[in-house]
């Protein structure tokens, strides 16, 4: 089977980590993979890891978000590679690829992984829906996006497969050499209590819903320290707004982390404060922290409340619950041994219940549909 998958790139998040781990895990079960980056911003970052992990990688230049002279290009790359099916990714390509599928005659897939609210827009609404009408099947990554997908009726239902993200649970795992050394890196001490955060630095991300809870529980428990991965536009003014409101060195920016298992085996547990305005399709983070056995704390938004499992694995508060998220961080930071169990039950959920190996043979099911006669 040959299959060519579409995405446009301006960095690496969760729907490009997501792929790598797909695209490898086809290759391994002899799917002939061939991924076509629609290249923009920072799309070095996507298709130098695809590059280094072997996956065959070419990049096309995105141009504007309006560009109909991508469709040609798709068909010429279409008919150059000849797949079985193409394999979209994001509005971007969901419109051009699909398109260029449909005039090359080939089947098409799509994966949706974000509510994005732009979907509830014009032109974006039509457009989405012009593509998801001709797709062959429509994945979603999670109940929440399926639930998405037929509110706004993007696709039709009878061809809709929700497949959860899957990881590779092994990967994760934490050893105390791992630990020492990241932590180490990281400029911990053995008393400090890491929280992690890893996100883009991007409006409604939660950031500032974070800081005002994690400002009220310095004050009881001061050896809290706030862990802050990621890059993007607001990085300066956070930066800013944190150096105004807490001590220095409890709250450190690390940057965009290229091996997040390594940032992820520094912390003592992790939270995912997405704002309810901008949703989560899946919140991959969530859940490669839960593979490295950390607790998560995560808002009840989107599709989090499925990979989190209140009270067990983690624990959920409201968005914009700022004395709830504050009595989620010290109650963590205080109990060494819920930290453990909680710790353990994630790793366990991570390992059952989204295997990497699930969600590969559940996406090949998929294609086995569009081609069967």
């Amino acid at each position: 089977m040959r299959v060519l998958h579409v995405q446009k790139a301006t960095g690496v998040g969760g729907s490009e980590r997501h792929l790598l781990s797909l695209l490898a895990g086809l290759a391994n079960m002899g799917v002939c993979t061939r991924i076509c980056v629609l290249a923009a911003g920072d799309h070095r970052r996507f298709t130098a890891a695809l590059e280094e992990a072997g996956l065959d990688t070419i990049a096309m230049p995105a141009g504007l978000d309006f560009n109909p002279f991508l469709v040609p290009k798709l068909v010429r790359e279409i008919k150059a590679f000849r797949p079985d099916v193409v394999h979209t990714h994001l509005i971007h390509a969901d419109v051009y690829g699909q398109a260029a599928a449909h005039l090359a005659r080939v089947p098409g897939v799509s994966s949706m992984h974000s509510t994005h609210s732009f979907y509830r827009r014009q032109p974006w609404r039509t457009a989405a829906h012009a593509a998801g009408h001709l797709v062959d099947r429509q994945i979603a990554i999670s109940a929440h996006v399926a639930r998405f997908i037929e509110d706004l009726g993007l696709a039709p239902g009878d061809r809709v497969r929700m497949i959860h993200y899957g990881i590779d649970a092994a990967a994760w795992r934490t050893t105390p050499q791992n630990r020492s050394a990241a932590r180490a890196s990281l400029d911990l001490s053995p008393q400090d209590i890491a929280v992690g955060l890893a996100s883009r630095l991007i409006p409604l991300k939660g950031h500032d819903f974070v800081f005002d809870a994690f400002a009220s529980a310095l004050k009881n428990v001061g050896e809290l320290r706030l862990l802050v991965a990621g890059d993007g536009p607001l990085r300066a003014e956070l930066e800013d707004e944190a150096r105004s409101r807490f001590p220095r060195g409890t709250v450190r920016f690390v940057g965009y982390v290229d091996r997040m298992d390594q940032f992820m085996s520094g912390c003592d547990f992790f939270v995912v404060p997405t704002h309810s305005l901008l949703s989560e399709g899946f919140g991959l983070a969530a859940l490669e922290a839960m593979a490295s056995g950390l607790p998560v704390v995560a808002t009840a938004v989107g599709s989090l409340t499925e990979v989190v499992a209140d009270g067990k694995t983690g624990l959920i508060v409201d968005p914009y619950d700022v004395n709830k998220l504050t009595e989620s961080l010290e109650m963590l930071a205080r109990d060494h041994k819920a930290r453990i169990r909680m710790g353990e039950l994630a790793r366990d959920r991570a390992q059952t219940h989204f295997k990497l190996e699930a969600m590969v043979e559940s996406v090949m099911s998929v294609y086995r549909e569009v081609l069967s006669p």
